[in-house]
């Protein structure tokens, strides 16, 4: 960047400021840009003046400019400075009319310029570089910025800065910089080791040093900080060093929170003037920064933070444990109970840590921070973690990390305690009562025994608690439970008021969690539109709250393959998969569901169809143990069944048709998988006589989308039994079925007899034309292998169709006779599969061949 900015001839700075702190690699920077300015064939003269505390006077500054200059090495420019004298009042006109007189590129670097305090040497250099010869260049390289008056060049346009931020090392640098010690890392370390040191030059070449012949490089950066020996001294030596006692205090007593605000500092430090004291860190560059997304914020690089935590306990422990409640009242205040409870934690005091986890227990689990919450508290007193809200924060974990027995184990010993009392006696609050009965449910859902737990649930009367946030996770457990027992329609409605409270409470990621559960509800009715419309807005919020990682995100994303792969998105197989990666490296168990979904739904793209089955069988989200909504099952069922009977899987075939029985009842899904069991191997009459009282409505299918599967199927029969007609009726049923949802799936998954019929019947369809000839182009032109047994003379004649003339017209045209004509038509009619010529055109467009 810096030679890019000050080598561009098309907008030139005249002036340029590189302002960094203390071993940010500045100097090295510049120098390397001079030597790479130095090699080019047109290479200007640089002139290098470092400053020095003696140069705070005007004519020794006057003398080591001209020396500078001197010693440049360009003989013409030594010339025209001998004739100018050092202690001439007026030398910065003098110097500025021989450097346009000399007519040569110059620049001019002065180092250490923020050592620069004499007043009369800073208003010589501003008038200097107000007036300097448009052939010289000025970079003044500083920890900070001088007292310089430099405002009018920026509002000219004739000054470029470059900070911290703009000098900080790449991955890529910091590996070259590494390698000067012989220190190779792998990905994954360098990683870490840019996140410990956010590119701070002096930062890796410490770390360089440290790593230098050690036998551990990942357990030495995950111990990387600011209280090593060779990072503290650097930090004591070129950072801290100069400070006076107040502002080391100020230091080591905002070091405490992560970040802070000038509020915040204020009670901290007692300070009345905290602002000043920021300003003055950020104007010389202290290794401080404001947050980007907040930017009222501010913090501390890593390194020097953890040194100076290292160093508080100077200031005594009781003064210590002060800063920390402190730190902790103000986050609770502010509404950010994570940070609330780790400074609670970090001050050890049971009392103020156990009524934090009262007021906070409802937030930290709706906001899905169990896990952090777990970690947390393993650093609390023993009886902070014995206390009932910590135990609901654990239990909340271990069910975010897929660990249900913990969870179990957990809730049960709460349930040991006396009845309706916490551990000081109190009664047990409505809202602890609440979580943890719904805590509860969450934990059956994965054990099975949701029935009770939904009993317990209902009896404390949840959703009228009158706290909207409350309200929202009581009746998201609720909904859920009843997804799982499938009972489809009460959850629908119970989520639905879920929704409305999380919207109410301005809980976005409530918001999200409800949406993608009443998307999972959408997909066991076989609703591919609904799903799909509330999995795009679940999904953009999770985005906007950086939700990604989230389990429910994931799960919501897999509800979002299946609406692809129902529409024939191609890229249903590659979401996810992408699903299946994320909840793997969230250790949820459900990963594996995914993968069956990902081979599944990428099935038509495999190269080795009979081994891409085997993963969907090892990995079935059907026959999974893994307890699921049956009525997402059961939308998987036939796409499952036709795939095991393509790879000749017959006894997977019936062994589905067998769990589909058990974990379905008597609904029409497990008629549909036998019947197509059936014409796989021609049994007809028992396939119509299986499908038969799903037609007609007797049993009813649990996802919508497998009626259509089941008109399909009696197509398919009346094909086989050369029943046109009913063959057309049963596919325009299907094609009725199919259109609001824009289903395709179903009508690939039969074959290419269910194709083939499609494109005899073009034009038979009336307002369900659209549709059919939407699906009919969803289908790929390298299955049809009717024009490959079509001979030259009868592609010759398939050309002539669309004209309309007559036989007698193309005979004459094509000097031959009418019968071989009409022998040819039959042969064209007979490979496409049609009876008239219309079809045949029709046909022959949809395969390419027209």
């Amino acid at each position: 960047m810096l030679t890019d900015a000050l080598t561009d001839e098309t907008h030139p700075y005249p002036v340029a400021l590189v302002c960094a702190p203390a071993g940010s690699g500045k100097t090295r920077a510049v120098a390397d840009w001079a030597r790479e300015l130095l090699a080019a064939d047109d290479a200007p003269t640089i002139a290098w003046l470092t400053i020095e505390e003696r140069h705070n006077d005007l004519d020794v500054v006057h003398r080591a400019i001209l020396r500078a200059l001197t010693d440049s090495g360009n003989p013409r420019l030594q010339k025209a400075c001998a004739g100018l004298v050092s202690e001439s009042p007026d030398l910065g006109a003098t110097l500025s009319a021989a450097l346009h007189e000399l007519g040569e590129n110059i620049w001019m670097i002065i180092d250490d310029a923020h050592l620069l305090r004499d007043t009369d040497v800073l208003t010589d250099l501003e008038s200097f570089m107000r007036w300097q010869p448009p052939m010289l260049r000025t970079v003044i390289v500083g920890r900070f910025e001088p007292p310089l008056a430099l405002q009018r060049l920026r509002l000219d346009g004739r000054l470029f800065t470059l900070t911290a931020t703009d000098l900080a090392f790449t991955s890529d640098e910091s590996a070259e910089m590494l390698d000067e010690h012989g220190v190779v890392l792998s990905p994954d370390d360098l990683d870490a080791l840019m996140v410990r040191t956010e590119g701070w030059a002096a930062g890796i070449r410490l770390a360089g040093m440290s790593l230098e012949g050690h036998p551990d490089p990942s357990r030495l950066i995950a111990e990387f900080s600011g209280d090593r020996r060779a990072v503290a001294d650097y930090l004591i030596e070129e950072v801290l060093a100069g400070q006076t006692d107040e502002m080391r205090e100020f230091l080591l007593r905002t070091s405490v929170p992560v970040s802070f605000t000038v509020e915040l500092a204020e009670k901290l430090t007692g300070c009345t003037d905290a602002h000043g004291n920021i300003d003055w860190l950020e104007h010389h560059n202290f290794l401080i920064s404001r947050i980007t997304e907040n930017p009222t914020h501010y913090r501390y690089h890593p390194l020097l933070r953890s040194y100076l935590r290292a160093e508080i306990s100077r200031i005594g422990h009781v003064e210590v444990e002060h800063l920390e409640l402190t730190a902790a009242h103000w986050h609770d205040e502010f509404g950010d109970a994570l940070l609330a409870l780790e400074h609670a934690v970090n001050s050890g005091d049971h009392d103020e840590i156990v009524a934090l986890l009262a007021r906070t227990s409802l937030p930290l689990i709706i906001g899905g921070h169990g896990e952090a919450v777990d970690r947390i508290l393993t650093r609390a007193p023993r009886a902070s973690q014995d206390h009932p809200s910590a135990r609901l924060l654990r239990a909340a974990a271990a069910l975010a990390s897929g660990n249900i027995p913990v969870a179990t184990s957990t809730l049960e010993l709460l349930d040991r305690r006396k009845s309706g009392l916490l551990v000081d006696g109190a009664t047990e609050s409505r809202v602890h009562l609440l979580l943890r009965e719904s805590l509860r449910v969450q934990t059956a859902i994965g054990t099975g025994d949701i029935e009770t737990a939904l009993k317990r649930l209902q009896s404390v009367g949840g959703g009228s608690s009158g706290d909207p946030d409350l309200d929202a996770f009581v009746l998201l457990q609720e909904g859920r439970a009843l997804l799982f027992l499938g009972r489809d329609d009460d959850a629908e409605a119970v989520l639905g008021r879920s929704l409305a409270h999380a919207r109410l409470g301005d809980a976005p990621l409530s918001v999200m969690y409800c949406l993608g559960t009443l998307a999972a509800v959408a997909m066991s009715r076989g609703d591919v539109m609904v799903a799909s419309e509330l999995v795009d807005e679940a999904l953009s919020i999770g985005r906007t709250q950086s939700a990604t990682s989230d389990p429910t995100f994931q799960l919501t994303k897999l509800v979002d393959s299946w609406c692809r792969y129902m529409r024939m998105d191609p890229d249903a197989a590659r979401v996810a998969a992408e699903s299946a990666e994320a909840l793997r490296r969230a250790s949820t168990g459900t990963a594996g569901l995914a993968d069956g979904a990902a081979a599944l739904f990428g099935l038509d793209e495999s190269e080795h169809r009979h081994g891409s089955v085997t993963m969907v069988h090892a990995d079935s989200p059907v026959s999974s143990a893994l307890p699921m909504p049956p009525g997402i099952r059961a939308v998987l069922l036939p796409a499952i069944q036709y795939a095991y009977l393509s790879a000749g899987e017959i006894g997977w075939a019936h062994e589905l048709a067998t769990e589909a029985q058990s974990f379905l009842g008597p609904t029409g899904d497990t008629p549909l998988v036998e019947a197509i069991i059936h014409l796989h191997l021609h049994r007809l009459d028992l396939a119509r006589r299986t499908i038969q009282p799903v037609l007609d409505g007797e049993l009813d299918c649990a996802a919508g989308t497998n009626l259509i599967a089941a008109w399909l199927v009696d197509a398919s029969i009346a094909l086989a039994r050369k029943h046109d007609s009913r063959a057309h009726s049963a596919l325009t049923e299907a094609l009725r079925l199919a259109e609001p949802q824009s289903a395709l799936r179903p009508f690939h998954d039969c074959g290419p007899q269910i194709r083939d019929l499609l494109v005899r019947s073009t034009g038979r369809f009336g307002v369900l034309e659209p549709f059919a000839e939407r699906l009919r182009a969803s289908f790929p032109r390298s299955e049809s292998t009717a024009s490959d047994m079509l001979t030259p003379r009868e592609l010759e004649l398939l050309v002539e169709l669309p004209s309309w003339r007559t036989a007698e017209q193309i005979a004459a045209d094509l000097c031959v006779s009418v019968n071989t004509v009409k022998t040819h038509l039959r042969g064209i009619y007979r490979k496409l599969g049609v009876t008239s010529r219309r079809d045949a055109i029709a046909a022959a467009q949809h395969n390419g061949l027209l």
